[in-house]
């Protein structure tokens, strides 16, 4: 009788120009306690020496795919999917190692569902202690992918079936767990199982929004909440907007600037949306030294109001 030891697990790495991290990234998935693997490297159209690194390895599981140009990161994960041969896909970024079990474990979890998410170090934390699914209003408040795709496991005909967006470079975790989790059942592992690398290198997946995203990411976040503004609904999908349009707000520009971007935000998406993006100390800290600039700035009455409710309690989620 065959048991999960012996399932073929295809591993899909893509990557980008790091042929520096790759050997530990593939040592983290040689060292799994589950038997059988094949390794994909899917080379993203480096211009570094990462097909030589990949030969260097001679491991006869290890098979490595080039894309010439850069596609991005959902094309080659796309790229990755169709050559896996295994019954089972998992996915790890070229900047993040798996600990030994993490392969073993997520596969105890796939006899009860179609795909599997772990978590990462700081991730981990009681509130999510007993659920053994990944729930849908918990993925429309952007819960449950603090780790990214380096978490995601899946059978192969329903990752063949959902496929990644190849127009998203950014957040593209997110919206291919929402579609996921849509259609098929998603189980939860609230264990940490994924850990990144720490170095100056950019992450090739990473949901969070902060004011050092670049435009192009800014761009890509909107584009994939806009995509899911009917799942997200009017409060989250506003909760969301704000959150992108005030990326850059607790930057070093002058306070003029950041109320514009604030009463921006708060035209387009409400100012319970902001208030809840800001939250209470910001919005405390920032309207006595703001206060001054409401002659100059029209929008200011949708904004301020908001700071006044946190004073009774404010917005929750």
């Amino acid at each position: 009788m065959s048991t999960t030891r012996d399932v073929l697990v295809s591993v899909v790495i893509p990557t980008f120009n790091r042929a520096g991290l790759l050997p530990r990234v593939i040592r983290s998935v040689q060292a799994q306690t589950h038997p059988r693997l094949e390794i994909i490297v899917v080379d993203d159209g480096s211009t570094d020496n990462t097909q030589e690194i990949v030969d260097a390895i001679g491991d006869r599981r290890v098979r490595y795919v080039r894309h010439e140009t850069n596609k991005g990161p959902s094309a080659a994960r796309n790229t990755g999917i169709r050559a896996a041969l295994g019954g089972f896909i998992a996915f790890l970024d070229s900047d993040v190692e798996w600990e030994p079990e993490t392969v073993a474990r997520q596969m105890g979890v796939l006899d009860r569902h179609d795909a599997v998410l772990c978590t990462m170090p700081g991730a981990v934390t009681n509130r999510y202690r007993h659920k053994q699914t990944v729930p849908l209003e918990d993925l429309r408040r952007g819960r449950f992918i603090a780790a990214g795709t380096s978490a995601l496991m899946g059978r192969a005909d329903a990752l063949r079936d959902i496929l990644f967006d190849e127009a998203l470079w950014f957040a593209e975790d997110w919206d291919i767990v929402i579609r996921l989790a849509q259609k098929y059942s998603v189980g939860y592992l609230n264990q940490p199982l994924v850990r990144a690398i720490d170095g100056p290198h950019q992450r090739i997946s990473n949901t969070r929004i902060t004011r050092n995203m670049s435009a192009r990411e800014l761009e890509h976040a909107c584009r994939m909440i806009r995509k899911h503004e009917a799942f997200l609904g009017p409060k989250w999908f506003g909760r969301h907007m704000c959150r992108i349009l005030l990326a850059g707000t607790a930057g070093s520009r002058n306070a003029k600037e950041k109320m514009h971007d604030i009463a921006y935000a708060a035209r387009q998406h409400g100012a319970a949306s902001v208030a809840w993006v800001l939250g209470k100390r910001f919005l405390l800290r920032r309207a006595v030294r703001l206060q001054s600039l409401r002659s100059r700035i029209t929008d200011w009455r949708r904004v301020f109001p908001a700071t006044a409710r946190f004073h009774a309690g404010g917005p929750r989620d």
